[in-house]
């Protein structure tokens, strides 16, 4: 049996270093690469957590425009543009002038990470809800059409899970998860 480490190749030490010693340094250098130097910190994730008579009528038109701070997705529908915010909604920009699109509003929907169109129906992720809904772009209003309850899997944090406190068993009974909020530790 050949040991072989990806940090000292085991040609160049076998005739001056024992199985064991070799073994070690492997094991050390591993350590110090994975460790590095400096302040080194991790991301943990907390939950923003929304009660579900409240998300069932939280999709709203905000008729002024909102600054664009973490954009998702994008749609194009006509001349407009429908740019997801995560986990908030989404911009209505009007492009009917390319060279000077112009964000017209915001429309709110907490949990949104997508947006489709499809006859005239814009569809979005209200968390774990589908809903379509009419937006009228010149009076800026929409109109809930349907809700497809608990239809969508649950948001997952940024690194790919749902920490154990906010397990549906572990929080608030008919709460949902809209977003997430990054914790940085040392």
């Amino acid at each position: 049996m050949r040991f072989c480490s990806v940090f000292f190749p085991l040609n160049v030490y076998l005739e001056t270093v024992n199985r064991t010693t070799m073994i070690k340094k492997s094991l050390l250098l591993g350590l110090l690469v994975l460790v590095g130097s400096g302040d080194m910190y991790y991301s943990e994730y907390t939950a923003i957590l929304m009660d579900r008579e409240e998300l069932e009528v939280s999709i709203e038109m905000v008729n002024n425009s909102m600054p664009i701070t973490e954009p998702g997705k994008l749609c194009l529908y006509g001349p407009w543009v429908l740019l997801v915010e995560r986990y908030k909604g989404i911009h209505v920009i009007n492009n009917s002038d390319p060279a000077q699109p112009t964000n017209r509003a915001f429309i709110r929907v907490p949990g949104c990470q997508d947006v489709a169109v499809r006859n005239n129906v814009l569809y979005v992720d209200n968390a774990v809800d589908l809903v379509g809904f009419k937006v009228d772009f010149s009076a800026l209003t929409v109109v809930e059409l349907s809700r497809q309850k608990a239809l969508l899997p649950e948001l997952v944090s940024p690194n790919g899970s749902i920490p154990r406190e906010f397990r549906r068993n572990n929080r608030p009974a008919g709460s949902e998860i809209v977003g997430w909020l990054q914790v940085n530790t040392l």
